[in-house]
């Protein structure tokens, strides 16, 4: 049996033991360390499925919660939990449009943006700077799309089991399409 959590960054997706990954794969695939993996769970940010006797239950991973991993992972470098925890709502917000993975993340002041176009994020930093008295710093944060390459490269690199099979018409393969198309 599947339990699904009631996180609020929790996907649409349930994991099982066909599709979902082991808490050793995703350390593999991940690099993330076990210690702040278990910081995932306990803080609600990424919680996995759990099967079993609740001692010491078997814990899968959906291939969606893989990909927040890797970018609290990517995104934690730069950004705050909290900010990281508004991005997964917006990505939630939009239904985890593949298209959101090919835009950079950029940071003017204290504001979070995703920017398609340079040109037209240009021209609306410049209206802004124009109200405002000083220098308008800008932080480009990246794609949140390369941390999913990262992540599917590290995936073939390890040989995780059925790997293809198992993203096979995910999430993590659409934006894979996505960012080859680039």
């Amino acid at each position: 049996m599947t339990k699904r959590s009631n996180s609020s960054t929790d996907f649409r997706y349930t994991a099982n033991m066909t599709t979902g990954f082991n808490r050793q794969e995703v350390i593999a695939m991940t690099g993330i360390k076990p210690s702040n993996l278990s910081y995932l769970d306990e803080t609600d940010l990424v919680k996995p499925h759990k099967i079993g006797e609740s001692k010491k239950p078997q814990v899968i991973y959906s291939i969606e919660q893989v990909i927040q991993i890797k970018l609290i992972q990517r995104l934690r470098e730069q950004l705050s939990l909290q900010e990281i925890r508004k991005i997964f709502q917006f990505l939630v917000d939009r239904q985890y449009q593949p298209s959101i993975f090919g835009c950079k993340l950029m940071r003017v002041g204290k504001e979070l943006y995703f920017v398609e176009s340079e040109c037209e994020f240009g021209a609306y930093v410049l209206s802004v700077s124009g109200k405002h008295k000083g220098q308008i710093m800008i932080h480009q944060i990246g794609e949140l799309g390369e941390a999913i390459v990262e992540l599917q490269q590290e995936a073939l690199k390890r040989q995780i089991l059925d790997y293809e099979k198992r993203a096979k018409g995910t999430l993590l393969e659409t934006v894979s399409q996505v960012m080859a198309k680039k």
